[in-house]
């Protein structure tokens, strides 16, 4: 006989009984199937969807801090535009060139030149792409080109140049500075050329590079402001 629990091979205990695909070898849905969920479940599944939207949204906020590499623009400076500053983990923003180490470490730029003669466009040197915010706003404008920067240990470059760059439209010509020990500020005046609307939309550029000797030279940097004081007059 068969026990009283088992007809024909389904199977009756504390699960919900469904019959078997072969004979006595029924499968089974357990009890949580049929909604008896036990405390254990109600506290753990809340739980995990709550630990993971924590993870989530601090993912989020870690990423809306970082910086998104890419041109200088005026976003997080004054509403009207009068300076611009890179510093921080926004130096990330300088594009390197061929010939030239560019690494940023602890908010500090460190860019290092190959000993090879020095290439006179800015597109062959590290430089920072200004967005079409500050090159429409520079345009006409005298703009004063501040940057604080020494020379690296070891390997320390005794000077440095900066050339800022409208493109076709011209530039301030690489301009010079010999550099201090420490840090210091080296700043230069510059008239922006004004764009004919008819002119071809381009970006600015500034382009900062050691100046090389016999051997590798580095330079460091900690932080650049453009500030503007106005239309030039002809």
């Amino acid at each position: 006989m068969r026990p009283a629990n088992e007809v024909s091979g389904v199977r009756f205990d504390r699960s919900v009984a469904i019959r078997g695909a072969r004979g006595n070898l029924p499968a089974r849905i357990p009890d949580r199937a049929a909604g008896a969920y036990t405390l254990k479940d109600i506290v753990f599944f809340p739980l995990a969807i709550l630990v993971a939207a924590l993870m989530i949204g601090g993912a989020m906020m870690v990423g809306s801090d970082a910086p998104k590499c890419g041109p200088v623009g005026g976003a997080g400076g004054p509403a009207d535009y009068r300076f611009a500053r890179v510093e921080g983990a926004n130096l990330c923003r300088m594009e390197g060139r061929k010939g030239f180490e560019v690494n940023l470490d602890d908010d500090i730029l460190t860019i290092t030149a190959e000993p090879r003669p020095p290439l006179p466009d800015y597109d062959q040197n590290p430089h920072f792409v200004l967005a079409g915010d500050l090159e429409t706003v520079y345009a006409g404008q005298i703009l004063k080109v501040s940057v604080t920067a020494k020379p690296s240990v070891g390997a320390g470059a005794e000077a440095f140049e900066v050339l800022y760059s409208t493109g076709n439209a011209g530039g301030s010509d690489w301009r010079t500075f010999a550099l201090q020990p420490d840090w210091e500020t080296y700043e230069f005046t510059f008239n922006v050329p004004r764009k004919l609307l008819e002119s071809a939309v381009a970006f600015d550029y500034l382009a900062i590079r050691p100046v090389p000797g016999e051997k590798a030279r580095s330079l460091e940097i900690k932080d650049i402001e453009m500030r503007r004081f106005g239309a030039w007059k002809d």
